[in-house]
């Protein structure tokens, strides 16, 4: 089943993040390629620790900026199905900040004892729209496959800012809504 759901940045795609064919209907729907593995959406950092290793630094980030407008890439561990792994051994997590989605999230891992995936909700390549209104007027036809919309307004923030820790070593891939000179200045810090 394909969530359309709010974060605190933007409406994000969810599926069970651990089910193959939920993720290859994800991929098809938003025609995006398999190599590109989708975020997951999680409840707090011990949730994290069961699917990632999370060494000093990746804790000391998210202990400053989550649950936040953050993506935090971590190592996964053996345990994580290969599917759901980057080609580098990686997953990348979402802690959101926003009440709705907060809900959704303990609700869903309760239910289904699984992440949820947090993909953009768009057509690979095009923008990410505002409205659940506007981004199922996007997929057009395809719209009919999202079988749950979670609608809470619009949603008009950057997206989020996407760090890499991988022993230790920090690397910032895309900078959204939290300025790469505080992730950079958190970092400082925490190895001092």
């Amino acid at each position: 089943m394909i969530i359309l759901y709010p974060t605190e940045t933007l409406y994000a795609l969810g599926v069970n993040a651990l089910d193959e064919d939920e993720v290859q209907a994800l991929y098809s729907l938003k025609g995006r390629s398999d190599s590109k593995p989708a975020s997951w959406l999680v409840r707090d950092m011990e949730d994290v620790g069961k699917y990632a290793e999370v060494g000093k630094t990746a804790a000391g980030i998210a202990e400053r900026f989550l649950p936040g407008a953050l993506t935090l890439v971590l190592k996964a561990k053996n345990t994580v199905p290969e599917f759901r792994r980057s080609i580098d051994g990686e997953i990348s997590f979402r802690i959101s900040s926003d009440p709705r989605t907060q809900k959704l999230i303990a609700e869903y891992m309760e239910e289904h004892d699984s992440p949820l995936t947090c993909t953009s909700a768009n057509i690979s390549g095009s923008p990410t729209l505002q409205t659940p209104g506007e981004i199922l007027q996007q997929f057009g036809a395809k719209a009919k496959q999202i079988e749950e919309i979670v609608d809470d307004g619009p949603r008009k923030s950057l997206a989020t800012t996407i760090v890499r820790v991988i022993d230790d070593e920090v690397s910032i891939l895309r900078e959204g809504d939290i300025a790469e000179q505080d992730i950079l200045q958190c970092v400082k810090e925490i190895q001092s």
